[in-house]
């Protein structure tokens, strides 16, 4: 019975040696996750970029649509003003009601094509849901990303793309 117990606790022992780590294992290993975090950070970094650009894109398609049902169910112009600090502002027909909307940190308005009046370019919706013209809005992020929110002429459909229209003319 003692030999029993004697190879036990050298099995034991053995066990306890094979699942040990030494200092030097664990430093390594935290030196590699130190390198990975290193190597991932700048691909986060870009991420948020990237992210902030969709909201604002994704923020400007839904002021237009609801610009354009607005215009529908009230029976009365809307109007969208792209000033020159980046901004935007929403004019509700009969109300006339106004509120002005920000870019998110990082992103800035690149061109928009649509016609001008005082210095300022806007997107007018019309009662019946039509645009007085079509045209697009360029939004671009810290990064050199560009997105375009195109307003189709007769149709008034408003879409996100990474490409420019056909027809795009930079003012």
């Amino acid at each position: 019975m003692t030999q029993i117990k004697q190879l036990f606790q050298i099995t034991k022992t053995k066990l306890k040696e094979e699942y040990a780590f030494t200092l030097v294992e664990l430093v390594c290993i935290v030196a590699l996750l130190g390198i990975m975090a290193m190597v991932a950070a700048p691909a986060i970094h870009g991420l948020g970029q990237k992210h902030n650009l969709e909201i604002a894109a994704r923020t400007m398609a839904t002021e237009m649509r609801k610009a354009q049902q607005r215009a529908i169910t009230t029976g009365s112009g809307q109007i969208l003003e792209f000033r020159l600090d980046g901004r935007y502002r929403v004019t509700c027909g009969k109300t006339e009601e106004t509120y002005l909307v920000e870019l998110p940190e990082g992103v800035i308005r690149r061109s928009v094509n649509f016609p001008m009046s005082d210095n300022v370019r806007y997107l007018r919706f019309n009662y019946n849901g039509s645009p007085s013209s079509g045209g697009t809005v360029a939004l671009e992020n810290t990064a050199g990303s560009v997105l375009y929110i195109i307003v189709a002429p007769a149709t008034g459909r408003v879409r996100i793309s990474e490409e420019p229209p056909e027809d795009w003319e930079i003012y």
